[in-house]
């Protein structure tokens, strides 16, 4: 097919894409609560593009309890504000780009975990949009926000932030692989606002 290599995805499992925090392995991990085994494939997803405008609020009522026990405050200008959201990076159509990203491969029971960590995303069908491979059986996702959870410049700018430490994350993520990686990461993300970045601070109000 075009040139393209097969993959048979293991029967049992589904690919997933990794384009933000999960193009870290570490957080993976972290969410699969195991090491991860299974190959790790560097693709371009075509006609896809990264954008900053994933926006959620801190007080979401859909998040799980243990998200919204913490009062949260951002640091700027050597003081502590109140802010309400926090902006992460979605995905987006652009048929003049193709995204750079990490495919995994995890079991159905794994990908429910990972419905649930993406509150506010929901999971899309690219299986026909990796440029490099061409899959024999099964199916790639990836998480793309849900329309309430787009950023409104208008309405979300002055209550919302980039948190530092997670911008810091996927930048390093991606430095890792190398110069060229990080290149078409530039290359394939909207730029985000610099001063909608800040350190933030989490304090526990209840238990």
């Amino acid at each position: 097919m075009n040139g393209k290599s097969a993959i048979k995805i293991q029967e049992g499992k589904v690919g997933m894409i990794g384009y933000g925090m999960l193009s870290s392995l570490e957080s993976l991990e972290e969410i699969l609560g195991r090491k991860y085994k299974d190959p790790i494939y560097w693709i371009h997803l075509r006609g896809m593009q990264r954008a900053w405008n994933f926006v959620a609020p801190n007080n979401d009522p859909n998040f799980p309890a243990e998200y919204i026990k913490y009062e949260s405050f951002c640091l700027k200008n050597n003081s502590t504000t109140p802010y309400e959201k926090s902006i992460f990076l979605n995905i987006i159509e652009n048929n003049d780009i193709r995204l750079n990203c990490i495919l995994y491969f995890v079991t159905h029971e794994e990908l429910a975990l990972f419905d649930q960590f993406e509150l506010g995303y929901t999971r899309i069908d690219v299986t026909d949009r990796v440029e490099e491979y061409y899959f024999e059986s099964g199916k790639v996702y990836a998480y793309k926000a849900l329309p309430a959870y787009e950023y409104d410049a208008i309405n979300d700018k002055d209550k919302s932030i980039i948190e530092k430490g997670y911008l810091d994350l996927v930048l390093a993520s991606y430095g890792n692989m190398g110069k060229e990686h990080k290149l078409e990461f530039e290359q394939s993300t909207l730029p985000h606002d610099p001063n909608l970045v800040a350190p933030v601070v989490h304090i526990k109000v209840r238990d």
